[in-house]
């Protein structure tokens, strides 16, 4: 039999069929010659030869016929192998939803994220060109202006587009406003820069590919007492992630012994920080009446890209251009910042160091040239956030891999988690703890430097598993 007339089989379903049509003729064969004369046409020439087969047919005597019946059975049920298992050269297309801020607060986080994707994308579809097959992503971008009502708006529209897996929101207010309703619509959401513990829970449909709050606490509180600080005065954004930070700071730094003024939480819409300056500026007045050692005072700041109009009102004050300023991971790689020459003079002389989710030196390899070619596109430094929603890509590709579709959502989340746990990319492992968020805590803390008569970000140190390495 020449199995090169059976072309419609893949090629192991194929081979499958040779063989076991070799065993069967060489037993009946001897009884059945002209019905295996039948099976072994060309199909373009079964109409002209299946004529005098039948002829034949109708001379075997009843064991034969028999003989001939069983090996049609047999060698019928080997076709159906193909249509239960998929395709290995898959072109199906996934829609994949993007919620980042492209022109409201923490918008070089948003245009970043952008990039990273594309770039990720890109790098997904060559590689499914050239292995004739893999999974293609449309990538549906919204911009959210770091607005939860936005998102909102947003995740609404791209479920009515039949959009189940969403990369962002980038803040955990807005990761707070959708999750009721991704919970409800099974809409898989991977978030690259929400931190909230409040956040963590076991369970729903919401995942983090960064690190939370509890953990940068445990880092910028090391850094406040290496730095001699023991008593901080916070300021800190009225919503979910900045609200984090400041209690889970307090947290830490109370059980090292140190003291957290009551501070001032200001609202996500304040334009205008005299108030919250001014408030500032006089809890530190009376730690420095009560006989503080003015080096031993710190103030803290969780915020957003609103840094510019802290340190515009802030600049105007004595003692607050006098106190060592720490931040938070909204504001490290700013570009907001560090393109107000005023408010980047001030970040430089109060030290200002911001923690943000680390990149591994030991992969430096593998995350530079994904990060300068992002940086090329966006013109903003690359950070690991970003980078993490490039690493979040490949792990969506390999969840649907071994999940099939989407048909199943609850297969799906299962693949995501498990593809999840056993990926490493270039921001290192994406395991995730029991609530779905990152499981690698390491942090690098970036830092506002006048360099060749300009500003820029600088990188001033690292904590790495617990240890505080300043350069």
């Amino acid at each position: 039999m020449n199995c090169e007339k059976i072309p419609t089989f893949p090629l192991r379903n194929r081979i499958s069929f040779c063989a076991i049509y070799s065993i069967v003729e060489a037993i009946f064969a001897p009884a059945v010659p002209s019905a295996f004369q039948l099976l072994s046409v060309n199909r373009h020439s079964f109409v002209d030869t299946s004529v005098p087969v039948l002829r034949s047919l109708s001379h075997m005597n009843s064991r034969s016929l028999r003989r001939f019946i069983v090996v049609v059975i047999l060698l019928a049920a080997i076709k159906p192998v193909r249509s239960e298992q998929p395709s290995l050269h898959s072109h199906r297309e996934f829609k994949i939803g993007v919620l980042v801020s492209l022109t409201g607060s923490w918008n070089s986080l948003g245009q970043n994220t952008v990039a990273a994707l594309q770039l990720a994308n890109e790098q997904l579809q060559a590689e499914a060109k050239a292995e004739h097959g893999g999974y293609r992503f449309h990538l549906f971008v919204r911009d959210t202006q770091l607005d939860p009502s936005k998102a909102l708006a947003a995740i609404q529209d791209l479920d009515k587009r039949g959009v189940k897996i969403v990369i962002g929101p980038q803040s955990s207010s807005e990761v707070a406003m959708i999750k009721p309703y991704a919970d409800a619509h099974n809409i898989l959401v991977i978030s690259q820069g929400s931190t909230a513990s409040s956040l963590a829970i076991a369970d729903d449909n919401i995942f983090r590919f960064c690190p939370n709050d509890m953990r940068e606490a445990e880092a910028i509180v090391a850094l406040m007492w290496h730095d001699g600080i023991r008593t901080i005065v916070p300021l800190w954004r009225n919503d979910a992630g900045n609200n984090g930070l400041h209690d889970s700071v307090k947290a830490d730094f109370e059980k090292l012994g140190g003291t957290v003024t009551t501070g001032y939480q200001y609202q996500p819409i304040t334009t205008e920080f005299s108030a919250a300056t001014t408030s500032v500026a006089s809890q530190i007045s009376t730690l420095l009446i009560a006989g503080a050692d003015p080096d031993s005072v710190g103030t803290y700041l969780a915020a957003f890209d609103e840094v510019v109009g802290v340190f515009h009102s802030a600049a105007n004050n004595s003692i607050l251009s006098s106190t060592r300023w720490y931040g938070s991971d909204g504001v490290a790689l700013s570009a907001a910042l560090v393109g107000d020459s005023d408010a980047a003079a001030f970040a430089a002389s109060a030290g200002y160091p911001n923690p943000t989710f680390g990149l591994p030196d030991a992969l430096q390899s593998l995350w530079q040239p994904v990060a300068s070619a992002i940086e090329a596109r966006t013109g903003i430094t690359a950070d690991a956030f970003a980078l993490s929603a490039y690493d979040a890509l490949f792990v969506v590709a390999q969840a649907l891999q071994d999940a099939g579709n989407l048909k199943d959502f609850a297969r799906f989340k299962e693949a995501f988690v498990n593809a999840a746990n056993a990926y490493s990319g270039v921001t290192g492992s994406t395991a995730l703890d029991s609530a779905g968020d990152r499981l690698n805590a390491d942090f690098d803390f970036w830092a506002v430097r006048l360099t060749n008569g300009s500003y820029d970000w600088a990188r001033i140190g690292t904590y790495t598993n617990g240890t505080l390495t300043l350069f």
